[in-house]
């Protein structure tokens, strides 16, 4: 989470050539949280940076006291939004409430809210960590199968499962075993046979701002079809929809922003298209990840600056989805769902001299260690860039997912 202080602040950009004193920004990371540990050093290029890890909210507003004086907060992870929405609401400053940030961060929460707003949500069953065996009978009224389950605050496709029956239920829950969060199983939301054949995934996101309870929708995401366990392959933008479609799914997203009671934020909304219309598969209180750099590559539009401005309460409004030049996107390598050690990583080449790649991120060089529950951030490499058509966008996937090859070893579970 970025707080800005000072007398006043500028956008980050300018950060460089601001004059001393005019504004920095203050990092709140939760070094409990690997991911953060390993930004630590790059962030503190930017500004000050506290670990809030273990802190109680009074704690941390103790630690913002002197000598910070904060004008704005933004966050751009789902971890601990609801004690950046308490910090908020005693430093006065613009953000989700805590009523929202819950229902943003707890799928069983937010489910209930889109319901409560009549919104059609696939049913849910909790399922706690300490929970005996599960009701099959409960679940076969309730839920149904096919189902996915999934943690009930978490992100990325970690511990996200397809569910098809009771025995795959209770080997999923055996195999996260005793220590595992607490779970959720939902019905799954059915494929929409009009979309079969088609080289991109039924499903969408809309990534918006709200700013003083105004809602701006930038951008429609579009995707390639998933890795087992639901893991991302590859998004871009805009995705490739007919106008109707576009029309749909932003009135569905604001519907869904306004039931949650979003005043001030950055929301990624995930819509999957059904034989019934487009539903809402979940609401994300922050920005999406990749959309910041596919947004740019598409349309210019720096995205961080924009989140900035609503933190500080402007007035930021945005007719979208914002007009494209060309294709922003981002591509995830993933391996086979699979417990193993990394040997090696061929083939990279033919990828970085591809026109429009950009930049190529191994994120599981040889010798890392993979857990085949880990979802999304178990990809072995990413690629950002752009293309100008969406010919030229499935190239490059064929490209990464041909040419590019990973060998294993110690393999110890095929998923």
């Amino acid at each position: 989470m970025a707080v800005g202080y000072g007398p006043r602040c500028v956008p980050v950009m300018q950060l460089t050539e601001a004059a001393a004193g005019l504004c920095e920004l203050l990092w709140l990371i939760d070094g409990s949280i690997p991911e953060m540990r390993q930004m630590t050093e790059l962030l503190h290029r930017f500004g000050p940076v506290v670990d809030i890890d273990g802190l109680r909210v009074d704690q941390i507003l103790e630690e913002l006291s002197s000598p910070y004086r904060p004008v704005g907060i933004v966050t751009y992870l789902d971890a601990n939004m609801s004690t950046f929405a308490h910090v908020a609401e005693a430093l006065g400053l613009p953000f989700h409430s805590v009523a929202t940030s819950i229902a943003l961060t707890d799928k069983t929460v937010q489910r209930q809210t889109l319901r409560d707003a009549g919104l059609s949500m696939p049913t849910s069953f909790a399922i706690s960590p300490d929970q005996p065996e599960t009701s099959p009978v409960a679940i076969e009224s309730e839920v149904g199968w096919p189902a996915v389950l999934k943690p009930r605050s978490a992100q990325g496709s970690r511990y996200t499962f397809f569910v098809k029956d009771e025995r795959d239920l209770i080997g999923f829950l055996r195999a996260l075993g005793p220590t595992r969060p607490d779970m959720v199983l939902e019905s799954y939301l059915a494929d929409d046979p009009e979309r079969d054949g088609q080289p991109f995934a039924d499903y969408v996101s809309v990534e918006s701002v709200v700013a003083n309870r105004v809602i701006s929708h930038l951008a429609l995401t579009g995707r390639f079809p998933l890795a087992e366990n639901f893991r991302e392959t590859g998004f871009f933008i805009p995705a490739d929809l007919n106008d109707a479609d576009q029309v749909a799914v932003q009135a569905l997203a604001t519907s869904a922003i306004e039931a949650l009671g979003v005043t001030t934020g950055c929301l990624h909304t995930e819509i999957k298209f059904t034989p019934d219309g487009p539903r809402i598969i979940e609401v994300n209180g922050r920005v999406g990840g990749g959309v910041p750099e596919m947004l740019y590559r598409a349309a210019g539009v720096a995205l961080v600056e924009v989140t900035l401005r609503v933190a500080l309460g402007e007035a930021v409004h945005v007719e979208g989805p914002v007009a494209t030049e060309r294709i922003g996107y981002r591509f995830f390598l993933q391996p086979p769902p699979l417990s193993a050690t990394v040997e090696a990583i061929n083939g990279i080449d033919a990828v970085t001299d591809y026109p429009g790649v950009d930049t190529i991120t191994v994120h599981q060089s040889p010798g890392a260690v993979l857990d085949w529950k880990d979802g999304s951030r178990n990809h072995i490499m990413a690629v950002v860039g752009s293309a100008a058509d969406y010919d030229e966008l499935r190239a490059v996937d064929q490209l990464l997912n041909h040419e590019v090859t990973v060998t294993y070893a110690n393999v110890s579970h095929d998923g």
